[in-house]
């Protein structure tokens, strides 16, 4: 019996040197589990293709010629002869206001000038016969001169009565109403040239050197799907909006042929460089830090490597440094990685690699 206790001690110290090797092992395992484990991302080609950064905008279209018909007399609208959406040609006559009385001044002030004129006419007859004095006939001569420039006015103010159009262009409003008396600088029309129109776009004063008189402007307007006007940048304002930081660009609208009307929205591109052979990734590739930077699978791994941008546009950014092409870089799945992370790629979208050629 004193045998059997003297075993006891032994036989607890053989089983916990076995408990000690299968918790050792267990934890072995789970190191080269953690060990072997990859992190499931998605990734893209980087790519070399054509490259093109554009400036977007948007603007309501306007026509350069535009103007607002007003009554320049009082007066009874006695007659309008055209309407909203007329084509009218430069001097049309449009409307009529009554006239009665600046035709009546006018008679009044040719009936003084007559007077006048048939004075001026007596003294200079009496000067030559030296029975007047130079001074007599001048002043005769005078008041004939002024009498003169009244009679101009009276005529200026009969014409006043006739509305005309200023240039040729399209009736866009009618303000007033047949019969309606007017006072003076009522508005009667509006006018527009539909012929030549223009769009003022706000720019970034960061981009404002990249634009130049005469460059191509693509527009799209939503009334009009699937078509593309063309204009170009007319002229760009020399001070920049302390307000808002920005300045104006004068998009001159090549309106021939087309559709477009003053007043429609306008979607604006603006070709601002163009190169052949750039370096190209998605955004998606790029970390969400303060230097720009992805993660490049390199042997099964993701490699932390900064890079330096020269633009972005439509969801791609061209690369200047630290990539080229060829390389792949992960555009899913960076939340989880930690540089020299295994990776596994999987659903690499091959379709859709920048590879090829924009």
């Amino acid at each position: 019996m004193n045998r059997l206790f003297a075993l006891l001690p032994l036989t607890a110290a053989i089983l916990m040197t076995q408990g000690c090797g299968q918790s050792q092992a267990q934890a072995n395992q789970s190191t080269d589990a953690k060990d072997e484990a990859k992190v499931a991302v998605e990734t893209a080609r980087i790519g070399a293709g054509t490259w093109v950064r554009r400036l977007d905008a948007t603007a309501t279209l306007e026509a350069e010629h535009e103007a607002v018909l007003v009554a320049e007399n009082g007066g009874e609208l006695v007659s309008m002869l055209v309407e909203e959406g007329d084509r009218v040609v430069k001097g049309q006559i449009l409307a009529r206001i009554d006239g009665t009385r600046a035709e009546l001044m006018l008679k009044q002030q040719q009936s003084v000038a007559n007077r006048l004129q048939h004075e001026a006419d007596r003294q200079q007859m009496l000067l030559e016969r030296s029975m007047v004095s130079n001074d007599m006939a001048d002043l005769a001569t005078f008041n004939r001169d002024a009498q003169d420039a009244l009679v101009d006015l009276a005529q200026v103010d009969v014409g006043r009565s006739v509305i005309r159009a200023p240039f040729s262009g399209t009736i866009t409003l009618r303000h007033a109403k047949l019969g309606q008396n007017l006072s003076r600088n009522e508005a009667v029309y509006t006018i527009a040239d539909f012929s030549d129109l223009r769009a003022d776009i706000a720019v970034p004063e960061r981009e404002l050197a990249d634009l130049q008189p005469g460059q191509t402007v693509k527009l799209i307007a939503d009334a009009f799907a699937g078509q593309v006007f063309e204009g170009q940048v007319e002229r760009i304002a020399p001070v920049v909006d302390a307000a808002t930081g920005t300045g104006t660009a004068t998009i001159d609208v090549q309106e021939s042929g087309t559709n477009l009307r003053p007043g429609q929205f306008v979607r604006l591109a603006i070709e601002r460089e163009h190169l052949a052979d750039a370096v190209i990734m998605p955004r998606a590739a790029l970390l969400n830090e303060k230097e720009p930077a992805v993660f490049a699978v390199r042997d099964g791994k993701a490699v932390r490597t900064s890079v330096t941008l020269g633009g972005e546009q439509d969801g791609q950014v061209r690369v200047l440094t630290g990539v080229t092409p060829g390389m792949e870089v992960v555009v899913m799945g960076q939340a989880q990685l930690v540089d020299g992370d295994s990776v596994e790629v999987i659903n690499l979208p091959l379709a859709k690699e920048v590879l090829a050629a924009r």
